[in-house]
């Protein structure tokens, strides 16, 4: 893991509980100057004390001169979560990132569904702020097991147009009928999830068939990157540089890249972030990460070297 170039100072100008377990913290520039724009669904890479890089998504654009994240305490954190929501108050001082996005919002769209399952809404409330100053018809349903946990309800309901928001609270009625609510695809129409994995891969599998681009998820965590790293080794050529070696069967690319000498930028490990895309030039890949569309991986442009691998005998990569 290396932390991200070019990172700026900020510092907690707020920070307040919503609901149980849920944290919004407000981010101002350390120093006198506009903060980055962000465009809607981007995330930052937040440096922890501990130089554990975590990432946040965004819950507006930074119009307003700040950075919003909303933060869900877990109880298996690896650190991040805890220590935003235990420790972080207003006058403390943190690193992050620009803002940056895999999950990219189609503003020429005619009609747009929101699909947000629990902390999941982060990224869709700054998308559902800026599609509701577009032509376009939207629609937002936000889930949730008990309504207590719907921590931004208020501030959707002040920024979509009445009666395009949905509450879903899977304690009082039960589970959701996910296609109903996605409904039939059509060439203008876009859906976007985020949320946990098992809704992820429900609205997922019902979108089988649909065109390219139509439906746009972003994953919190990535339930391919734990499964055992397969593969037979094969050649790694990196035109640039000259350089070759060979990938032994088990190895991730990024593990053989380092100890190779080389230090390719990397932070999740699990291909949520988008950090290690490396371009390929030749060869074959099973593709582990999270935020590539099917049509994407079929390209074999790009490679996420920390849950990725080649599946022939040979890799060339752009490096």
């Amino acid at each position: 893991m290396s932390i991200p170039q070019g990172t700026l100072e900020v510092v907690v100008s707020d920070h307040r509980c919503l609901a149980p377990g849920i944290h919004q913290l407000e981010l101002a520039p350390a120093a006198a100057g506009p903060l980055p724009p962000a465009p809607s669904g981007a995330h930052l890479d937040i440096v922890l004390p501990d130089s554990q890089v975590r990432q946040y998504s965004l819950l507006d654009d930074a119009a307003t001169g700040r950075y919003r994240i909303g933060v869900l305490r877990e109880r298996e954190s690896r650190g991040g979560s805890a220590f935003l929501a235990e420790r972080a108050r207003p006058g403390t001082r943190l690193r992050v990132s620009p803002p940056h996005s895999h999950f990219r919002l189609d503003e020429s769209a005619r009609h747009s569904v929101l699909i947000a399952g629990g902390i999941g809404v982060t990224p869709l409330v700054a998308m559902a702020r800026r599609l509701a100053g577009l032509p376009g018809a939207v629609e937002m349903h936000y889930l949730v097991r008990y309504r207590e946990q719907a921590a931004f309800l208020d501030e959707l309901r002040s920024v979509l147009p009445e009666g395009t928001l949905h509450l879903h609270v899977s304690s009082q009625a039960g589970r959701v009928d996910l296609g109903a609510l996605m409904g039939q695809a059509h060439p203008d129409k876009r859906v976007y999830a985020c949320g946990p994995n098992a809704l992820l891969n429900a609205v997922e599998q019902i979108a089988q068939g649909w065109p390219p681009g139509a439906l746009r998820l972003e994953r919190f965590r990535n339930e391919k990157a734990w499964a055992p790293m397969a593969g037979n080794a094969c050649r790694v050529e990196l035109q640039r540089s000259g350089h070759h070696f060979t990938l032994q069967a088990g190895e991730s690319l990024l593990e053989a890249l380092e100890r190779e000498g080389f230090s390719p930028p990397s932070l999740c490990q699990e291909g949520v972030c988008g950090t290690c895309a490396i371009p390929v030039i030749a060869g074959e890949i099973e593709h582990r990460d999270a935020l590539q569309s099917a049509d994407e991986k079929a390209t074999n442009d790009i490679i996420y070297a920390c849950v990725s691998r080649p599946t022939g005998s040979t890799l060339v990569l752009d490096l």
